[in-house]
């Protein structure tokens, strides 16, 4: 595995679709999960997702954020 950064790389889409594939992140307990995507270009990711809590007011809402990509052999 090359320890390289691509996260500026993968498309927004690539990485919606990959987060999707992800658990319910209101009901999840882990703070980090991965996904591995294939990037346009031939190259394979794995992109690791942070669970993020935004509240404002009555609003409360929970989501994965992409912290960091890895490109993987």
């Amino acid at each position: 595995m090359v320890s390289e950064s691509v996260l500026a790389l993968i498309p927004g889409e690539v990485i919606s679709a990959a987060a999707k594939t992800l658990p319910d992140p209101e009901r999840d307990t882990e703070t980090f999960r991965e996904a591995t995507v294939e990037v346009p270009g031939g190259i394979k990711a794995r992109i690791r997702f942070e669970r993020f809590h935004f509240r404002r007011g009555r609003v409360s809402r929970w989501f994965w954020t992409p912290y960091s990509a890895r490109r993987i052999d």
